[in-house]
C-alpha cells in the first residue's frame, strides 16, 4: 500500500496538476487522486500528464465517480459522461474510482433501493471494467445519517459486500474509511474479518474518530487526522495493521474534516502534518 494526497480533504489549494505533483513528491507521497477531466480544463492532454507523472515520480490513484447516484434522473442525467472519463483514466494509467453512498432514503424502502442501486452500479461498473478500473463504494457509518430518512439503507461492511456480489461484475468493492468502520462498530483492525480477500477493498481512507463518544453518538463530523488533538477514539494502529495482513496494495488518503487543516493556508505545511500523520500510524 502507499500513501496518495487528496488536495480537497485537506484544504489544499494548488495551481494545478504540476504542483500538486511536486508537493506529493515533496512530502513522500506515492500518488495523488485527481480528476481526468480537471486535466482537460487545465489543458494537459494525456503527453504531458504522463511526462510530468514521470519527472515528479508520482501516479495518479483514483479518481471521483463523475455520475450522480442521489437519484434515477440525476443518474440518467450523467451517466453519458463517464465513458469519456473513464477512457482518459486509462490512458492516464489511473485504475481505481470512487464514490460515497448514502446510508438511508426518503424515497425507497431497504429492498427496491437495494435493486435500484445494483442497476445504477452494474451500468456503472460495466463501463468501468471495459477500461480496467476497479470501481470502490463507500458506506455511511454513523447513526444519525441511517436515521435522517424514512428507511435505513446499506451502513456497514458486510451489506456491501452482498450489493457488490448482487452487481457481479467483479471490478467492484470498497471504498474502506477507518471512521465509518468505527461508527458501524468495527473499531481498529476488526473490519478485517469481514474481509474475504484483498480485492474486496479498492480504496483506503483512514480519519481518526472523536475520543470518548459512544459510538452511537458519533457523528459524520468531526473526524481527525491520525495524532491531530480532539481525535483518538479509533485505534488506527490496529486499522494499518490489519491492512497489512490483508495484503492490501492499493492508496491510503487522509480525508478529514479538520478544523486544524481548515484554519491554516500553507500548502507544505498542511502537506506535512498529514504525511507525517499516516507515518506516525503506518505498519512497521
Amino acid at each position: 500500500m502507499y500513501k496518495s494526497l487528496n488536495p480537497g480533504h485537506l484544504n489544499i489549494k494548488t495551481n494545478g496538476f504540476e504542483e500538486t505533483l511536486a508537493l506529493a513528491k515533496k512530502h513522500g507521497f506515492g500518488a495523488v487522486s485527481y480528476n481526468p477531466s480537471t486535466l482537460e480544463a487545465e489543458g494537459i492532454d494525456t503527453y504531458k500528464a504522463l511526462d510530468l507523472m514521470g519527472q515528479y515520480g508520482v501516479i495518479i490513484s483514483d479518481f471521483g465517480l463523475p455520475v450522480q447516484i442521489t437519484s434515477r434522473d440525476a443518474f440518467n442525467d450523467t451517466f453519458p459522461t463517464l465513458e469519456k472519463v473513464a477512457r482518459a483514466a486509462a490512458k492516464l494509467g489511473i485504475h481505481r474510482c470512487c464514490t460515497w453512498m448514502m446510508s438511508s432514503s426518503k424515497d425507497y424502502e431497504y429492498a427496491e433501493n437495494f435493486d435500484f442501486h445494483v442497476w445504477m452500479f452494474r451500468l456503472i461498473d460495466k463501463v468501468l471494467k471495459d477500461y480496467d478500473i476497479l470501481f470502490g463504494v463507500e458506506f455511511l457509518g454513523p447513526k444519525h445519517i441511517i436515521t435522517a430518512n424514512k428507511y435505513p439503507f446499506i451502513h456497514t461492511i458486510d451489506g456491501m459486500l452482498e450489493l457488490c456480489d448482487a452487481v457481479g461484475t467483479g471490478n467492484m468493492g470498497l471504498l474502506l474509511d477507518s471512521h465509518h468502520c468505527y461508527s458501524s462498530g468495527l473499531p481498529g483492525g476488526e473490519f478485517a474479518k469481514y474481509i474475504r480477500n484483498e480485492k474486496d477493498i479498492v480504496i483506503v481512507h483512514i480519519n481518526d474518530s472523536p475520543v470518548g463518544v459512544p459510538i452511537d453518538e458519533v457523528k459524520d463530523s468531526p473526524r481527525f487526522y491520525p495524532g491531530e488533538p480532539g481525535g483518538g477514539g479509533n485505534d488506527l494502529i490496529g486499522f494499518m495493521n490489519s491492512l497489512k495482513s490483508l495484503e492490501y496494495t492499493g492508496p491510503v488518503v487522509v480525508e478529514p474534516f479538520s478544523k486544524t487543516l481548515n484554519g491554516m493556508s500553507d500548502n507544505d505545511a498542511i502537506a506535512k502534518i498529514v504525511s507525517d500523520s499516516i507515518d506516525s500510524v503506518w505498519p512497521k
